[in-house]
């Protein structure tokens, strides 16, 4: 069983979490209409075989893709926390993520003020 949230893990159980990570990163926060279509738009992300499984589990119905946190906002702040766990200067975080250097600073003020660190949803390349 997957650890990723809501629709997503369900794709991540029947295609693998792969496919669900890359639907995610693609689409995320946007609807899309599921097709097992060869060559088409969920099979351009996924490949034809997940397409097809994931097809076989939602039917040809449009979904809205969580973002979980690999998309927007969340995304970026989760991985300025990654970089500033290793040291990297604000500065060159801030532009790595592409937000603003306030936005790190806040982010280590916080980690300084609570450093229990909160563990990712789920594994993400960028975590192993």
């Amino acid at each position: 069983m997957s650890r990723l949230p809501g629709i997503l893990g369900e794709i991540a159980d029947v295609a693998g979490v792969d496919a669900a990570v890359k639907l995610a990163r693609a689409r995320g926060g946007t609807a899309m209409k599921i097709s097992g279509k060869p060559g088409g738009a969920l099979a351009q992300i996924v490949g034809d075989d997940a397409a097809l499984k994931i097809a076989e589990l939602l039917g040809s119905i449009e979904y809205t893709i969580p973002m979980a946190n690999l998309r927007g906002q969340k995304a970026r702040r989760a991985r300025a926390r990654q970089l500033l766990a290793q040291n990297v200067p604000s500065s060159k975080v801030a532009l790595i993520v592409d937000v603003h250097l306030r936005t790190v600073e806040r982010l280590k003020r916080r980690e300084r003020e609570d450093p229990e660190p909160q563990l990712p949803l789920f594994d993400t390349p960028e975590t192993q």
